[in-house]
């Protein structure tokens, strides 16, 4: 998954595997910071959580829900599905890391995303 192009209050996301390329342009408004929280807020974690951690758009266009076992495997549910469009596609998929590169994603969430707002 990569977080890229961002323009105001859009950005885009691709996603790739062996199997499939999708880009899906995603319409933050003024919640792209709360995407970047979330990113930071997987960044602090040291131990299992209980409860699952959730960001999306506005519009559903982009959803990631991260959840983490009490063997310390992170998944990271993504689901895609393009806005306004009759082609009808629909992506779901789920990525799986260990506590060890959340810090750097958080800190590459925020400079992407920008500071803090006051």
């Amino acid at each position: 998954m990569l977080l890229h192009s961002r323009n105001g209050d859009y950005f885009q996301v691709t996603f790739s595997s062996s199997a499939l390329t999708c880009h899906q342009d995603v319409w933050a408004y003024t919640d792209a910071d709360g995407l970047a929280r979330l990113f930071e807020r997987l960044g602090a974690q040291t131990q299992p959580w209980a409860e699952p951690l959730c960001w999306a758009s506005l519009e559903r266009e982009f959803k990631l829900t991260a959840t983490c076992d009490l063997r310390g495997t992170v998944t990271v549910g993504l689901e895609l599905q393009p806005l306004g469009s009759s082609e009808g596609w629909y992506v779901r998929t789920q990525l799986h890391c260990e506590f060890g590169p959340l810090p750097a994603l958080a800190k590459a969430a925020r400079a992407f995303f920008g500071p803090v707002p006051a």
